[in-house]
């Protein structure tokens, strides 16, 4: 995830644009960390948005495509 993938989200979601720079100054000093990202959303007042981010990536597993062909008997 990028910052602009983050900026983009936080704007769609209706976020203050003073927060929005907040946040991104965050971002540009310590960054990315989405589950501290969420915890100032949350202090600010709003809902935490990138929790399920994190389970996503976290937990995501590499499906092997056989791309090879076989031969039948």
């Amino acid at each position: 995830m990028k910052i602009d993938d983050i900026l983009f989200e936080l704007e769609s979601n209706y976020i203050k644009e003073n927060d929005i720079d907040t946040i991104k100054d965050y971002i540009i000093k310590n960054g990315i960390k989405l589950a501290h990202i969420d915890a100032m959303l949350e202090e600010m007042g709003y809902d935490a948005l990138f929790d399920d981010y994190e389970a996503v990536y976290s937990s995501s597993a590499v499906q092997k495509i056989n791309h090879k062909k076989q031969l039948a008997d």
